[in-house]
């Protein structure tokens, strides 16, 4: 029950310390580990945001699959450095709602201003093919 506990703890203090890290260096940190969805919304009650949170809630055994680490950017609660990152790496319009695919190499791989249907992003990623040796490796 301790080693749980220790864990989640644990866990937890990653997450916030992640939580205070500037995106740039987040993107970084995950650059060659994972495929990155940021999703950027002027506001939290948008409802591009509510709904591309939950079309990719709906799948989150293909999220972890794909190794998908997904970075919601609510404007209103984003520092200046952070926003002009955004801005500047994704050439973006801070007023509009954004969702950006990042390949484990750290370049953009899909930029829209809609939400994105996981068949969209899965269907994009599984031709990748650093995403196509993976499911070889992994008999899939």
């Amino acid at each position: 029950m301790n080693s749980i506990l220790a864990s989640f703890l644990l866990s937890s203090l990653f997450l916030s310390s992640l939580n205070q890290t500037p995106l740039w260096e987040k993107m970084e940190r995950l650059t060659w580990k994972n495929r990155v969805i940021v999703v950027y919304t002027p506001e939290a009650g948008s409802k591009d945001f509510q709904k591309q949170k939950q079309i990719l809630a709906e799948k989150t055994k293909g999220v972890k699959e794909r190794d998908l680490v997904i970075i919601e950017c609510v404007g209103k609660t984003l520092s200046s450095e952070d926003k002009n990152y955004v801005s500047r790496h994704f050439n973006h319009d801070l007023t509009q709602f954004g969702v950006w695919l990042v390949g484990k190499d750290g370049g953009t791989k899909l930029s829209e201003t809609k939400p994105v249907t996981t068949e969209k992003l899965f269907s994009l990623i599984d031709s990748m093919p650093m995403r196509q040796s993976e499911m070889k490796r992994d008999g899939k």
